[in-house]
């Protein structure tokens, strides 16, 4: 890779994963043997919601006297958003945040998956706008038909797009499964096939004054040792 200044793209692939309920189960939800489901964990069993967590190592990007500025940031998915139920109905939806940050964030199990509250920016996981690259939430719904396929009702983005200065750019995703429900809104025996993600940042790395990269490097290191102020 070249260390001329110039444009780059750094990418982080995230394996898909399976994810059944089972109404008389105990737990009722779990990570099905269909898939690897590398990196990705039940914080709440019961509930349904699913974390994810992981970082790209920005080493060899740049070289230390550069920055790397984001210009375009994508979550590309790898196949189909998928539910049904056991007896071939449509399936559930799923409500989904992800965030990549210059800095981890300290709290993801803040409320739950379903809160109205962004994954990352807000005092909740104790992180600033100013380090928070792309973020967004989206809700996965079934289709009209019997089909299993989910449709993407919302998907709300944000994010500062703030130069990279460290080595590391850190990426959370959590998730809130509901399962299927019958005419008497009972909820029903469900699975979700939750597709391979890729996060993508296309960008450019720089040269900048040394008084503004000092800056940039003491302004990141100071939000990193912001106290916790979660409770």
């Amino acid at each position: 890779m070249s260390q001329d200044a110039g444009p780059r793209i750094v990418a982080k692939y995230v394996e898909g994963v399976v994810v059944v309920y089972d109404d008389d189960g105990d737990p009722k939800y779990s990570l099905s043997t269909a898939t690897n489901a590398t990196g990705w964990i039940l914080a709440d069993s019961t509930q349904g919601i699913l974390q994810w967590r992981g970082f790209v190592d920005l080493s060899g990007y740049r070289p230390d006297d550069m920055i790397l500025v984001p210009s375009a940031v994508q979550c590309q998915y790898g196949a189909n958003w998928y539910s049904r139920q056991t007896n071939a109905e449509p399936g559930g939806s799923a409500y989904i945040q992800y965030a990549l940050t210059t800095d981890k964030i300290d709290d993801i199990d803040f409320g739950n998956a379903g809160i109205a509250e962004p994954l990352a920016g807000f005092i909740g996981d104790n992180s600033e706008m100013d380090q928070v690259v792309y973020g967004s939430s989206e809700f996965w719904a079934p289709t009209a038909g019997r089909g299993g396929g989910l449709t993407n009702m919302q998907k709300l983005e944000y994010g500062d797009g703030v130069p990279m200065v460290g080595p590391r750019l850190y990426i959370a995703i959590r998730m809130q499964l509901q399962p299927a429900v019958n005419s008497s809104y009972s909820p029903q025996d469900t699975s979700w096939f939750i597709p391979p993600m890729r996060f993508v940042i296309a960008g450019n790395a720089t040269e900048v004054p040394e008084f503004q990269l000092l800056h940039l490097m003491k302004r990141q290191i100071d939000l990193q040792q912001t106290p916790d102020v979660d409770v």
